[in-house]
């Protein structure tokens, strides 16, 4: 969806450029970055080649310029000459990266600044607060749009999610949808490799939101040190588009104060500690919710939401801050936030109805903060035993693989470690990196592998009794196990429920 042809020179106004050949005034309909979705009329623009997250490389499009020409491009965006027929319109940038973003942009007439735009960013936590955050908007007659790593929600539209934060041109698309549809607002994750490869450049947020930070995504950041420069560039660039932005940043993270240093706008920092500016205290956790009283620049205010598990307090807090520095009610955020529904995947309980005594549950939790969180949260709700099934993904951060055994062993009362998505590699393999961690962790619980994810869940379903709480890890909403040649379907939930139901006959 564009608004008509535009001058190639118009789109390029915020960027430096040098015309190599051709007429920089051609129109163009669209900004395009694969060559094999070129229609007539577009520009193309060839983005280097870069390390994606599993370590392979993604190709450098300027390779495809004669294919995306044939294909009916009448213009391309460089960073170096590339050889194509005369007639065709070439400019040259320094940065593709950042070229395209603030192309993407124009083509839409800038849709961020006619939103209300959110921006949640950190290691965990980005999708619940995101929906936290919704609910709230929602609560205000915000009529908020959602974009994240589940789907993106926009007005009455829910279309699946391809990535957490879309590229730039279908960023800008679905940004112009939101406007289109009357959305007056829009929450949307930031991944750093968006922030990083510049998918949400030209974005004017209003909020930035920091949720955490911990060791993830090494196989596309070179060091932590990087991981943590990339999350911080939401916060370097709000308020650059002339909007009064806000940073909410949680002060319980030892990151907060490197966020904070590289801010410009307005802060409000949120947590447990009594420096946070929206705090929480008397926080109760069990099986019928999380409850805690928040103390705000404008007082007090009681927050029941029905979500299990303590890692929801920062993720609810986050969202409470949010409404606070968007001068919304107290009691309307509280609402909201009471209203936010179950996030898919994110210790959602699967139940089997009568006769199920012990507690079944799916989360995401895929890297080791996460993981620990997941299991100390869990630990609160006080279950007989916590039997925990997980594994790790292939081509993915092998540092973390130890770590998250040894989390698990420490934690959990039995584990069974399992395959996950094993792409490149051989299951076996991440299993015994897995245990080498569970077994120098000190760690008292019974540990025992079931490569199978379908057998390792049927057995912790088969081995709990009355009282106990069965956590299945690092999938959450997927409904995919990838291997190194094909795909297949596999939902937690599903086989999680397919187990109950054999255990209860």
């Amino acid at each position: 969806m564009g608004l008509g042809p535009k001058p190639l020179a118009q789109l390029l106004e915020r960027i430096p450029h040098t015309c190599l050949c051709g007429d920089p005034a051609v129109a163009v309909r669209r900004v395009v970055a694969d060559s094999r979705q070129v229609e007539p009329g577009d520009v193309f623009v060839c983005l280097p080649g870069y390390r994606a997250e599993g370590g392979e490389r993604r190709a450098d499009r300027h390779e495809f310029a004669s294919v995306a020409v044939e294909r009916g491009a009448v213009a391309l965006v460089v960073e170096r000459e590339v050889d194509v027929p005369a007639g065709i319109t070439v400019v040259q940038v320094t940065d593709a990266w950042q070229a395209i973003a603030q192309m993407a942009c124009a083509v839409f007439d800038h849709p961020s600044h006619h939103l209300l735009t959110i921006g949640v960013t950190g290691t965990a936590g980005k999708t619940s607060t995101t929906y936290f955050i919704e609910s709230v908007l929602r609560q205000a007659g915000r009529h908020p749009a959602r974009l994240g790593t589940i789907e993106y929600r926009i007005g009455d539209t829910v279309l699946p999610a391809a990535q957490t934060t879309p590229e730039a041109p279908q960023l800008q698309r679905l940004l112009r949808l939101a406007v289109d549809q009357h959305c007056e607002s829009v929450v949307m994750e930031v991944s750093s490799h968006a922030l990083e490869l510049q998918r949400v450049g030209g974005v004017e947020f209003d909020v930035g939101v920091f949720t955490n930070l911990s060791q993830d995504h090494l196989n596309f950041h070179p060091d932590m040190h990087h991981y943590r420069r990339a999350k911080g560039r939401l916060f370097e660039s709000l308020g650059s588009g002339g909007k009064q932005a806000t940073a909410v940043v949680n002060s319980d993270d030892p990151a907060c104060d490197f966020m904070l240093s590289l801010n410009r706008s307005r802060a409000i920092t949120f947590g447990v500690n009594e420096r946070a500016d929206v705090r929480a205290i008397d926080v109760v956790s069990d099986l019928r919710g999380t409850r805690y009283t928040a103390i705000t620049a404008l007082g007090p205010v009681d927050v029941a939401i029905p979500h299990l598990g303590e890692f929801h307090v920062h993720n609810s807090l986050a969202a409470l801050a949010t409404g606070v520095s968007l001068d919304i009610g107290l009691e309307t955020i509280a609402t909201g936030l009471a209203a936010a529904p179950d996030v898919p995947g994110r210790f959602e309980l699967v139940d089997a109805g009568a006769g199920q005594q012990f507690r079944v549950a799916v989360d995401y939790a895929h890297k080791p903060d996460a993981l620990e969180r997941l299991l100390r949260g869990a630990r609160g709700l006080q279950p007989r035993r916590l039997i925990t099934v997980f594994g790790c993904g292939g081509d993915r951060d092998r540092a973390k693989r130890p770590i998250m055994g040894s989390i698990a062993a420490r934690l959990s009362d039995r584990v069974i470690v399992t395959s996950d998505n094993p792409r490149h590699e051989t299951p076996e393999s991440i299993v015994d990196e897995i245990l080498a961690g569970a077994r120098d962790s000190g760690g008292a619980a019974q540990v025992s592998v079931a490569v199978d994810r379908a057998a390792a869940i049927d057995q912790a379903i088969q081995e709990a009794q009355a009282g106990d709480l069965v956590l299945i890890a690092g999938k959450g909403h997927e409904t995919y196990q990838l291997f190194a040649d094909h795909q297949i379907h596999f939902d937690d939930r599903e086989v999680a429920r397919q187990a109950l139901r054999r255990r209860l006959g």
